[in-house]
């Protein structure tokens, strides 16, 4: 009997994974026998007769789908048009990008041009080493035609990519090479979505919030991340109803493939080997949005179904965490209690969606429901008489080799579903609550939890108490901290229920603890050194802090893990009394609060020490002078919050970004070449493409590898950071102060793919023409290309300050960087304990000055260093007025005799003047490329010239180079 699956199964191996490398019918096998016999193994057997007749029926809808989804994807070019890769064509097997213009990007190459042997070793290994195995191994298993389409169109690729000497490659080999900008696999999976929506597709677009109230109402960096983790799971659960039911090649967008909650969901009720690591799987990655496909006359049921999937989950965590508190005696909670929290859970979520059938599904054949589709359109959207769109459809309409169908107007259906979201969406739901009592101190918007008999004070001073008797230390003391049912939920989630669930071990750096990594990293080094003035006086302070003091999660920083030593070898005596790796993991359970000297302070520590002696406040602050004097450092006081955007993301979604690529940039050469002088079809080659199916999945793909794999490689490995969350284009993240701009950098780089690994080590190369796809030991993936761009806002703030005055202070940088410096840009806002605050931003490259932000981490190492005097920056932004209307020459004059006269004690006369000489040269050089920025109406002020703005970042430097206020 064909099911879904079965359908399904057919449309995904419609095309074998070697098409791409010889497409000729002779003297080579054609590829759809290929195909044939790879579906022949996937269904089992031979077809017999009246299964072929059932089968055609099948495939009628396979094919249909296939034909949708071809158009969707790629130009329906003149018949006769051709691209060979296995003989004949000059350029060769080449892959262009699917979203960056080819004058932006370099073009990239298959490593192997043997491609008949590459064929039947691809395809020898998907039917023999891969299809085989798996159907035998699910011959009993019930429903085993969804058990074997989840690893086809999970593992497939993959396991090709294991297999084959492609590697992967193989990923990437493309579903048609007259235009190789869209993977083989990609047109498969939406394929086979289509297939199943069959006669009658609609996108379903959804979402859920609140998103910033939720997130951003945080007092600690747990909360922050909790509330990130919660929001990506509930868009999770929304689609994996979707995904369960009718397949995850369903949801367009994001992406599903890889996912770590998606793998792990495949892993536990499909048994599929793709179980996620825990440090994946705690990483809130999925946006509050996403785009499916699905079968119309089922759309609306199952979108009322993942709502109440994702409204279901919701009830179950909190209830959970509820009743976990309860149980360990910690809430002393009763009926007043249970009405509050149950108020307060079930008004939370705004869930809002809408469903777009496409037209024309009561036409009789193609042609007329691309017809309808379009003037349905232009009925309800009236786009201008010169509409770009129009010229296109006609000109494939006409001289096409096919008629168009539903997918040649696939981004008009976009469109129109878009636009019903936003419209639905500003119908907010309102609904009226009223609670009485002190508000939350966290969010500030809901009553604090309280009891009949207990008010909010009094009754959060229990819970402390009662934490405090188990040792635990998650609400402050004497009442100060009192939350709602919602922040209570954010506290306590991941120890009471994902610890559990999900193996989400261990916590979430404090911000004081950010703040002292770089001080502990400079502790571990000097342990690894074996010195022995440092780990005797380490030793002397842990023995006084860390009985008391061990409040951080090992892994909470994952970077200093690494920096850990291995056991003395040598004096075994003295390894015996302080060895090294003991002393360096107590060092990481200490959180860097009590790494201060001014922490140590009755009060302070009364919360966590209660009944502290002041001989131990007096013998800590003692041994931790000497741990300064023997590390010659201090642990900074202020710390890095990053937030990073994608600019105009709306628009390459959409398909209306002025950088996306034109038709021609992701046509092959030979291509060009053949249409040259076709009527009409240079004017198509000069226009932007159009949203398509594989434009949605090259953005998702792009977005997902940057999160999933690139930004934690470059937040917490690279550097000792803490990645909050990474949900495709937006990241949130904690870092030192002094490593701020080499991670703002590198994510910037990364996003856009101007970054190249040599020997395992990340190289930034901005400025340099890039071929939008990363190679990075085996693996090989898209970025979102060169036309793309970030704006980034960091903010440098003390570790005593507010975090949630902190995050309204780094969305506000990142706003700066987009609306003052306009976008592509990095805006840093300085949150000095004084209370004065410095604001500025730059661009991240300009002509001549490529890469600004290694200008400024060079200036910044060389104050470090003391090759140029602490006071220089405050000279020169002294000099400003006089000098910012000098023309560059005289500014240029001046700033060499600063640096010459301010120049380190240490440095020769030479490496002085070539010091002076490279800096004011590369200075002024930089300032006369800002020239004025954006003037804005709320502060006149700061329309300044770019030799005052130039001289506020040497400012910036030495806030960086100091370490903050010391």
């Amino acid at each position: 009997m064909l099911t879904r699956w079965t359908l399904k199964i057919i449309a995904f191996l419609h095309d074998p994974p070697g098409k791409a490398l010889v497409l000729r019918s002779a003297p080579h096998t054609p590829h759809d026998k290929l195909a044939e016999e790879l579906q022949c193994i996937a269904l089992g057997h031979p077809a017999t007769e009246d299964e072929k007749r059932e089968r055609a029926t099948e495939k009628k809808r396979a094919t249909k789908a296939d034909h949708i989804a071809s158009a969707a994807d790629r130009v329906n070019f003149p018949g006769g048009t051709t691209a060979y890769w296995d003989q004949g064509d000059q350029v060769g097997p080449k892959l262009t990008h699917p979203l960056a213009a080819e004058a932006q990007s370099q073009p990239v190459r298959l490593p192997s041009r043997n491609l008949q042997n590459l064929d039947n070793e691809v395809q020898t290994a998907a039917g023999q080493h891969i299809l085989q195995p798996w159907v035998q191994q699910l011959t009993t298993q019930g429903d085993k035609d969804k058990y074997l389409y989840f690893r086809i169109w999970r593992l497939l690729y993959e396991e090709l990519a294991r297999r084959t000497s492609l590697k992967s490659w193989v990923r990437l080999l493309p579903a048609d090479t007259r235009q190789p900008d869209h993977p083989l696999e990609q047109h498969l999976s939406i394929s086979a979505a289509i297939a199943d929506a069959l006669p009658n597709p609609a996108f379903l677009v959804f979402s859920i919030g609140p998103v910033q109230e939720f997130i951003a109402a945080a007092r600690r960096t747990q909360d922050l991340w909790m509330g990130s983790w919660i929001l990506s799971y509930l868009s999770w659960k929304a689609m994996e109803s979707l995904a369960n039911e009718f397949g995850p090649d369903v949801i367009v967008f994001p992406s599903l493939r890889g996912q770590p909650l998606c793998d792990r969901w495949l892993h536990k009720d499909y048994g599929l080997p793709c179980q996620p690591m825990p440090e994946d799987l705690s990483r809130p990655t999925f946006p509050n949005r996403f785009l499916a496909l699905l079968p119309a006359s089922e759309a609306e049921s199952w979108a009322r179904k993942a709502e109440r999937a994702v409204r279901s989950e919701w009830e179950r965590l909190v209830q959970k965490v509820y009743d976990a508190l309860k149980k360990s005696s910690i809430l002393p909670a009763d009926q007043e209690t249970d009405r509050l929290w149950q108020s307060q859970i079930e008004s939370l979520l705004e869930v809002y969606w809408v469903v777009f059938s496409w037209p024309g599904a009561n036409q009789s054949d193609s042609l007329r429901q691309a017809d309808e589709g379009k003037a349905i359109y232009e009925k309800l959207c009236a786009p201008p008489q010169d509409w770009e769109f129009q010229r296109i459809y006609e000109t494939v309409k006409q001289s096409g080799q096919y008629d168009p169908n539903w997918g040649t107007v696939y981004s008009l259906f976009y469109d129109l579903a878009d636009r019903a979201f936003n419209a639905r969406k500003n119908l907010r739901n309102f609904g009226q609550a009223e609670e009485t009592g002190d508000k939350c101190t966290q969010c500030g918007q809901r009553a604090a939890l309280h009891s009949s008999n207990l008010d909010s004070r009094d009754f959060w001073a229990r819970v402390a108490e009662n934490l405090r008797n188990q040792n635990r230390y998650e609400i402050k003391p004497h009442g100060k901290e009192r939350l709602c049912a919602v922040c209570t939920v954010k506290r306590f989630i991941q120890r009471e229920v994902l610890e559990q669930e999900f193996g989400l071990r261990g916590g979430f750096p404090s911000i004081s603890e950010i703040a002292a990594v770089s001080f502990k990293k400079r502790v571990l080094d000097a342990l690894k050194e074996g010195k022995l003035e440092v780990r005797q006086a380490l030793k002397r302070f842990l023995d006084i802090a860390h009985p008391r003091l061990k409040t951080v999660a090992r892994g909470a920083v994952p970077y200093l893990e690494k920096l850990i030593p291995s056991p003395a070898t040598g004096e075994k005596e003295l390894a015996e009394k302080l060895p090294e790796k003991e002393l360096a993991e107590k060092l990481l359970e200490i959180d860097g609060e009590w790494l201060h000297l001014e922490s140590w302070t009755r009060e302070h520590l009364e919360e966590i020490w209660p009944g502290v002696r002041e001989d131990d406040i007096r013998e800590a602050r003692e041994a931790l002078r000497n741990l300064y004097q023997v590390v010659d450092a201090r642990p900074s006081k202020y710390y890095a919050v990053l937030y990073m955007d994608g600019d105009h993301m709306g628009r390459w979604l959409s398909g209306t970004h002025e950088g996306l690529a034109t038709f021609g940039d992701t046509w092959h050469p030979s291509v060009r070449n053949q249409l040259a002088n076709a009527p009409n079809w240079q004017g198509l080659a000069a226009s932007k493409r159009v949203i398509t199916p594989a434009v949605h999945a090259s953005i998702s793909q792009a977005l997902g590898r940057f999160a999933l794999q690139l930004v934690p490689h470059i937040v917490e490995e690279r550097h000792p950071g803490r990645l909050i969350y990474a949900g495709g284009d937006d990241v949130l993240a904690l870092v030192p102060l002094e490593e701020a701009l080499a991670v703002a950098r590198e994510l910037r780089a990364a996003f856009s793919g101007h970054i190249r690994f040599e020997n395992g080590d990340l190289q930034v190369c901005l400025g340099n023409p890039v071929t939008g796809y990363v190679e990075w030991g085996d693996d090989v993936f898209l970025t979102m290309g060169p036309e793309a761009t970030a704006s980034i806002g960091l903010v440098f703030a003390h570790h005593l300050q507010p975090l949630d005055m902190v995050l309204q202070a780094v969305r506000r940088a990142e706003h700066t960087a987009k609306h003052r410096y306009g976008r592509n840009a990095l805006a840093v806002e300085v949150l000095k304990r004084s209370g004065e605050t410095i604001t500025v931003g730059t661009k991240w490259s300009y002509d001549g000055t490529s890469d600004v932000v290694v200008l400024l981490i060079d200036v910044t190492e060389r104050l470090q260093k003391d090759k140029i005097s602490g006071k220089w920056a405050y000279t020169v932004h002294a000099e400003v007025a006089a000098l910012e209307e000098l023309p560059a020459q005289a500014q240029r004059a001046e700033l060499k005799r600063l640096l010459k006269r301010q120049a380190g004690q240490k440095l020769s006369r030479e490496e002085k003047e070539a010091q002076a000489e490279d800096l004011s040269k590369k200075l002024v050089d930089w300032a006369q490329a800002m020239g004025k920025p954006r003037p804005d109406p709320c502060e006149p002020e700061r329309s300044l010239v770019g030799f005052s703005e130039m001289s506020r970042w040497l400012l910036a430097c030495s806030f960086i180079a100091r370490g903050g206020e010391v």
